[in-house]
């Protein structure tokens, strides 16, 4: 029941707003007494129905039923002149909500270009027809004065819904683009806005020289209003604009401004129609400004989930690197004691799975620490110390961390090293994590009795260091992936090959930080190659390295 009555009271309070602004809409000359070139109640119902809904549709036909019959039409075309206006306000209104992404705060371009088109422009032809054939048939005008009266009451809707419904809306919701302006230039904006309406619509008081035209007059008023869009929102520019207007209203009542020379109603369409234009290009500039500032705070919220996101991930990672370390080396410890045959000799199937264990074991602690080493990286990045050093140094030692898989899969490891002495200016220990795991990979998809290349060659100021294998190669759909953290082309739930594609990852980025870079070409079935290209160290100081290699740690 309290629903009803509010409901009933929001009704009746619409109408009593409807009533009011159609009076204050009609003292201004209207044509054939009923269509005005000034008509405000278009965009209250507009945005009534917007805010409200549907059911606040009687309170708009009753409204605009009530000021026409005071104005003087009979009943049956009050009723005829109610439910155009009712239409117009319902049609304009729906069109809108079914629009995709319709903004109500009209901060957004599509929804002021939709709000212009269709409910200012569109609509408005439903109200101007239905109310004037109403008129016509009822014997209020003639078919001489039908279309100057249709043209008047259209346009009167179309400027009433372009100013006073964007200015409810503005108002009534809480806008989404932030807006910092100091109160000295909203002060500043208030005053600029009454001098150039005092410029343009009273120059005659003013003692100012009229221009060549009444637009020219305007021209310092419109570059106020175009200052009210950028800065101030659509509250702002709805806000000036109407004030704008009601001054323009007032001098051509009065008889003054740049359209005196004309009779009222044929000064204001100019009028009406020059404030029309300057009302939708302000809305559609506010509305743009508002636009770039929502995307923004959008793309900074996004960008502040990712980041958490990611916190969250590394700081998971980190911890279970961390605790999956110690039951590894628990199992390590029990295979060593195993092996030693402190708890009674092993047989030869117990010595092959104990040795199984062992790999696997170390196989896991790889990944393990591969992870735990992108995630430290990635969390706070190691500066690279980079000084001259021989290629053929990060060569020996990637070849001992992985000689024992190279043994086990009986591989052959090559040199193609014609200058002993060539050097790179990078930091010893990334070139040698670098090269540990451009080898891992080419030992990992080489199968038992492959090649791996391991070679350098000097090119101008730069360094060129690759390992190829005759591997498994990379299908070419999936090159463009190889560096992606976690990519790996052996995928799915029949992998052959471990690991969890973090190396590449890891070696570009540590290339990188020695101002480098990794590229990789391949072929499928044919093998892989991987280069790392690194400024190149000065031949001298390379040659005493190699005959002082104590030098390299002092250096």
């Amino acid at each position: 029941m309290d629903n009803r009555l509010r409901q009933v009271g929001v009704t009746l309070a619409l109408a009593a707003v409807y009533f009011l602004a159609a009076r204050i809409g009609l003292v201004f000359h209207p044509v054939s007494g009923f269509a005005t070139l000034i008509w405000p109640p278009a965009g209250i119902a507009l945005a009534a129905i917007l805010l409200l809904g549907r059911h606040v549709a009687p309170g708009i036909f009753l409204g605009a039923f009530a000021a026409n019959w005071v104005s003087g039409a009979g009943v049956l075309a009050a009723i005829g002149i109610g439910l155009g206006n009712t239409g117009e306000a319902l049609v304009g209104a729906v069109v809108l909500q079914r629009m995709p992404g319709f903004s109500i705060t009209l901060e957004r371009v599509s929804s002021v270009v939709v709000l212009i088109v269709w409910s200012a422009v569109a609509s408005t032809l439903i109200a101007a027809t239905a109310g004037v054939m109403s008129l016509h048939l009822a014997g209020h005008i003639g078919a001489a004065r039908i279309f100057e009266t249709w043209r008047a009451w259209w346009i009167g809707d179309m400027v009433g819904v372009m100013l006073f419904a964007p200015l409810v809306l503005a108002w009534a919701n809480r806008r989404c683009a932030p807006l910092a302006v100091h109160w000295l230039e909203t002060a500043a904006l208030v005053a600029s806005l009454a001098i150039a309406c005092g410029v343009a619509f009273f120059n005659e008081l003013l003692r100012i020289p009229q221009l060549t035209t009444p637009f020219h007059q305007a021209d310092p008023l419109v570059a106020i209003l175009l200052w009210a869009a950028l800065r101030f929102g659509q509250r702002g520019v709805t806000t000036a604009v109407l004030c704008a207007s009601t001054v323009a209203v007032i001098s051509a009542a009065m008889g003054l401004g740049p359209f005196t020379t004309l009779a009222f109603n044929d000064a204001l369409l100019p009028l009406q129609m020059f404030i029309a234009v300057v009302a939708a290009t302000c809305l559609i500039i506010s509305a743009t400004i508002a636009e770039r500032q929502i995307a923004n705070l959008e793309a900074h919220e996004s960008s502040r989930v990712a980041e958490q996101a990611n916190s969250a991930k590394t700081q998971f990672l980190r911890v279970m690197s961390h605790e999956l370390r110690t039951p590894l080396n628990a199992i390590a410890g029990y295979a060593e004691i195993l092996e030693s045959g402190v708890h009674g000799p092993l047989n030869e199937k117990q010595i092959a799975s104990v040795k199984r264990i062992q790999q696997n074991e170390k196989d896991l602690l790889g990944i393990i620490n591969e992870v735990l080493g992108f995630v430290e990286a990635e969390k706070s990045p190691v500066e690279a110390e980079c000084h001259d050093m021989r290629v053929a140094d990060a060569f020996d030692v990637a070849e001992r961390m992985l000689a024992a898989a190279v043994e086990r899969k009986r591989l052959v490891v090559e040199r193609e090293l014609a200058d002993p002495r060539l050097g790179a200016y990078a930091d010893p220990k990334m070139l040698e994590q670098i090269l540990a795991a451009l080898v891992s990979n080419a030992v990992k998809y080489t199968g038992e009795g492959g090649t791996i290349t391991l070679g350098a060659e000097r090119d101008d100021d730069k360094v060129c260091i690759w390992v190829r294998d005759t591997g498994i190669g990379i299908k070419k759909d999936e090159m463009t992936r190889v560096f992606e953290p976690f990519f790996q082309a052996d995928s799915g739930t029949t992998r052959q090959y471990s690991g969890v594609g973090l190396g590449l990852t890891i070696a570009r980025d540590l290339a990188r930080r020695m101002h480098g870079e990794v590229t990789l070409t391949s072929k499928e079935g044919k093998g892989t190659s991987a280069m790392v290209v690194l400024p190149a160290a000065s031949l001298k100081r390379v040659e005493v390295l190699a005959q002082h290699p104590a030098q390299e740690v002092a250096a």
